[in-house]
């Protein structure tokens, strides 16, 4: 089975076949044909065909013999119903019998595609151009299979084999978006150029484009960009309506802003972000009791938003309803503590780590961070102490032990065991590592003194 051998071992057949890939719609027109006149019989059958009655056909089938038209014939079916599962499965019998038929492995790797298996789609086309080479419309659904597949580069070097006799749109677009996830925004606009230039009405491309724009606070591009669509292709489309609002409103055009977004808001466009930037086109023109309006549908749809809290509570506090402004405000601030706190375990994680990596370095600045979150964690102290000691640096060393003991309870004696805990009278883990960082600490003193240049001679 080529395409279980495929999978596991990444080899691919190379059979190579001069014939014309038929469309697929013809090819099923000519298959239906041939099986009607095979099963000319049954009327029943015909019948059900003409009336889209597929899972009548699939039970008639069940008592016809196994013929290749036949199994075609009930694959299609199957793929009518949506079972694309059922359907693959029948192509893997049919292509295992008939590997050097493209037009059979193009089928199959259009219903692993539809069935969600990606990686079988994938080589089903690399096979399919295999066995027909320089097939522009095998090599284009090849770098699109690469690019479902998260394969950018490979995406971009296959859709370029296609750019030498064809420039396809949408695969101008595709490439943009390879180019994009790679972090390569410069080419992604070139390609998301070219695909608009191609077909202005390519509305995803100008998205893409208009936001790599809005990003880089390139405001006056993504403003004409998408004007430009709006005027010329389509005034009602929400995405590029919502992307012109925000360019404007970004750029401190207030008023245009607002009325792009109203716009999008008549065409039935309810979103979270067109709600939010209305609401806050609104707040920068001082319209607070319009603005509470919009701020309020935003919040509605999302209540986490800080920036949202802060400017929907102030334009509360502004208006009518200064208790409501009070408590939306609150939940800022809580929202804020709580990040704060999340943030103090992530630093204390992340110093953790670099500590254990023996990356000392790195994980005093973390465990200088977490300190400033929250000084009531004593024990970062010694910890800060225990990493300068371990790159030498022990001036530092005894600066954050000496910290650390200072935080000991009034009345503690490093030579007393009265820390103790709960009623058992041995003693606890922190009186245990004060008394080990006390008597350490005379060590590293004594270390110390002996390092200073005065002193070294006298060891």
């Amino acid at each position: 089975m080529w395409y279980k051998e495929c999978l596991r071992q990444g080899r691919f057949l190379l059979r190579v076949q001069t014939l014309s890939i038929m469309p697929r719609s013809i090819l099923f027109s000519l298959l239906f044909l041939h099986s009607l006149w095979l099963l000319s019989q049954s009327n029943e059958l015909r019948d059900a065909l003409r009336n889209y009655q597929y899972n009548e056909v699939l039970m008639l089938l069940e008592s016809e013999p196994s013929t290749r038209e036949n199994l075609q014939l009930k694959a299609h079916c199957y793929e009518k119903l949506y079972s694309y599962t059922s359907a693959l499965n029948i192509y893997k019998l049919l292509v295992d019998e008939y590997p050097d038929d493209a037009n059979l492995v193009i089928s199959m790797a259009e219903c692993a595609s539809q069935a969600g298996n990606s990686p079988l789609s994938l080589q089903c086309w690399i096979v399919a151009d295999s066995l027909s080479p320089e097939n522009q419309f095998i090599q284009t659904q090849k770098a699109m299979a690469l690019y479902r597949n998260d394969n950018w580069k490979q995406a971009i070097e296959q859709a370029k084999v296609v750019f030498e006799t064809d420039s396809v749109p949408h695969l101008l677009r595709m490439v943009g978006d390879a180019y994009l996830y790679s972090s390569e925004a410069d080419s992604a606009i070139w390609y998301y150029c070219q695909a608009i230039a191609k077909n202005p009405a390519d509305y995803l491309a100008v998205n893409k484009l208009g936001n790599i724009y809005l990003g880089a606070k390139f405001y006056d591009a993504a403003i004409n960009l998408t004007r430009t669509y709006l005027e010329n292709i389509n005034p009602g489309q929400p995405l590029i309506g919502q992307l012109n609002g925000m360019a404007h409103y970004s750029a401190g055009n207030y008023r245009e802003a607002t009325q792009r977004l109203k716009e999008n808001i008549i065409l039935g466009d309810s979103s979270y972000t067109t709600c939010y930037y209305l609401g806050m086109s609104l707040y920068a023109s001082k319209l607070y009791y319009e603005a509470v309006n919009w701020l309020e549908k935003a919040y509605n749809q999302n209540s986490t938003d800080i920036n949202l809290l802060y400017y929907y509570g102030t334009a509360l506090s502004r208006t009518y309803d200064r208790k409501r402004g009070i408590e939306v405000l609150t939940e800022g601030v809580e929202m804020i503590e709580k990040m704060n706190g999340m943030l103090f375990d992530f630093d204390r994680s992340f110093a953790d780590a670099y500590m254990r990596s023996k990356n000392y370095n790195k994980a005093i600045q973390y465990f200088q961070s977490a300190y400033k979150r929250n000084p009531d964690t004593h024990s970062l102290l010694y910890n800060m102490g225990y990493c300068y000691e371990s790159v030498k640096d022990y001036k530092n060393a005894v600066t954050y032990y000496e910290r650390f003991l200072k935080t000991a309870p009034e009345g503690w004696d490093a030579d007393q065991g009265n820390l103790v805990d709960g009623g058992t009278g041995s003693p606890s883990s922190t009186d245990r590592l004060y008394r080990y960082v006390a008597q350490h600490l005379e060590r590293l003193k004594e270390e110390l003194f002996f390092q200073s240049p005065g002193n070294r001679g006298k060891e």
